[in-house]
């Protein structure tokens, strides 16, 4: 292993795990590196000394916050002409952000609600659909120096600020406006049900994420039952659905190749890193957690070829 990143949804399973966890607990879902052995078979002794992404769901009592994992060869993905370490982040956030894309495209909607717009998975959102051309991101943002992260990146691109006093009455007209009826909401709590009011009938949105730490809240009944608005939560790997070999292949061969590409330099799917030891790591992580900490255009990623 190379390297790996510290996504929520690896510290969220470190700050709510599992009752019945039993210990050490094996931690980290997605990390890099170069294959140095193969177990036999044509696919796996391909992978020899390519450089890879790795997802951990698939490892026996494993996680990526290791120098060395042992893996099937379905959960190891070839990267080409990528430095090693820049493909550490390479699925939790731009595979979202390409599943996210190709949802609202298969419902036919012209553009997509967006909410905690500024992360690193927002901007790779931007990025995408700008790249793409037929897709609209219709952001949703706490503060003015969020919606200047992201105009900076697409000027055109429709922000909405929370801190305005009038910004639903906002987000209802945009999405009006661009013809939306798809939303992904990754902060829940009040925010969900006020997303839900604001889109059109026969609308879906989707939580993905539980920023505000509180459960999906404030949603109007009658819009779910005379409106035949829906709410859905939303995972990744459910979408890519493990379960349907020949249709997780399509899917996966269809979004990385397009990641493959946005990883290479100034590419839609990098991450603007901060790099750490393991030994290090823990300290870093409560400096940004902690107060007048931030996550905000930046995430840890733990170098693990390195003291």
């Amino acid at each position: 292993m190379s390297s790996a990143p510290v996504n929520p949804s690896d510290y969220g399973a470190w700050r709510q795990a599992n009752p019945s966890q039993t210990f050490p607990m094996p931690i980290g879902n997605e990390g890099s590196g170069v294959v140095i052995g193969s177990g036999g078979g044509v696919y796996a002794g391909s992978l020899v000394g390519k450089t890879v992404g790795v997802l951990a769901a698939q490892a026996k009592d494993q996680g990526t916050y290791q120098e060395y994992i042992t893996l099937p060869a379905t959960a190891v993905f070839p990267m080409k002409d990528v430095p090693v370490e820049d493909v550490a982040s390479f699925f939790v956030n731009p595979v979202t952000a390409y599943a996210i894309y190709d949802i609202s495209k298969t419902r036919k909607s012209k553009a997509v609600v967006h909410t905690a717009a500024a992360s690193q998975l927002g901007q790779m959102l931007v990025k995408l659909c700008k790249m793409q051309g037929d897709m609209v991101p219709i952001n949703v943002v706490r503060r003015q120096d969020q919606a200047d992260i992201l105009k900076a990146i697409d000027p055109s691109v429709p922000v909405v600020v929370q801190a305005n006093s009038n910004w639903e009455t906002q987000l209802t007209d945009l999405i009006k406006e661009y013809k939306c009826s798809v939303a992904f909401d990754a902060v829940a709590g009040e925010l969900t049900g006020t997303i839900v009011g604001c889109m059109p009938p026969k609308s879906i949105t989707y939580v993905y994420g539980g920023l505000s730490g509180q459960g999906v809240g404030n949603v109007p009944v009658m819009d779910l039952i005379y409106k035949h608005k829906k709410v859905e939560g939303f995972l990744v790997v459910n979408w890519i659905n493990f379960k349907d070999p020949i249709g997780a292949l399509l899917r996966m061969s269809r979004a990385l190749k397009i990641v493959n590409q946005g990883l290479k330099p100034g590419g839609w799917a990098t991450s603007q890193f901060k790099d750490c030891t393991l030994a290090d790591m823990k300290d870093r992580f409560n400096t940004m957690m902690g107060p007048g900490g931030s996550f905000t255009g930046q995430k840890l990623r733990i170098m693990l070829n390195k003291d």
